[in-house]
């Protein structure tokens, strides 16, 4: 049975870190972050998995990852509900800039008389 080195050791432990911060930033809603987050996993994840796993260390890593896309779907799901809240925002916002444009024009139209 071969065991990861300590660098693999290292850098998995970095991707679940990273990935339980990508969680916690999706959930404050700090997408800027959340971003940079995802950027820097991705490359230890491409940089972790350029060598084959030993198949003795198959099952671990398999439990790992589900990990990571348990959290992955949690993020998605968060970031379609902070979607749907932006473009409910969005019609307020629009509807109440009619409105002000609507008294707008009727108090022009006052004025004017």
């Amino acid at each position: 049975m071969t065991s990861p080195t300590r660098l693999e050791q290292q850098q998995w432990s970095t991707i679940l870190e990273l990935s339980t911060r990508m969680l916690e930033q999706a959930e404050t809603r700090d997408w800027q972050a959340l971003e940079g987050l995802m950027t820097a996993r991705d490359r230890l994840l491409k940089l972790y998995f350029t060598a084959d796993a030993p198949a003795s260390r198959s099952e671990a890593l398999r439990e790992q990852i589900a990990m990571i896309q348990e959290n992955d779907r949690l993020i998605v799901e968060l970031t379609k509900k902070n979607r749907e809240l932006l473009e409910d925002e969005l019609i307020r916002l629009k509807q109440a800039r009619q409105v002000v444009s609507s008294y707008q024009q009727k108090l022009q139209r006052i004025q004017q008389d």
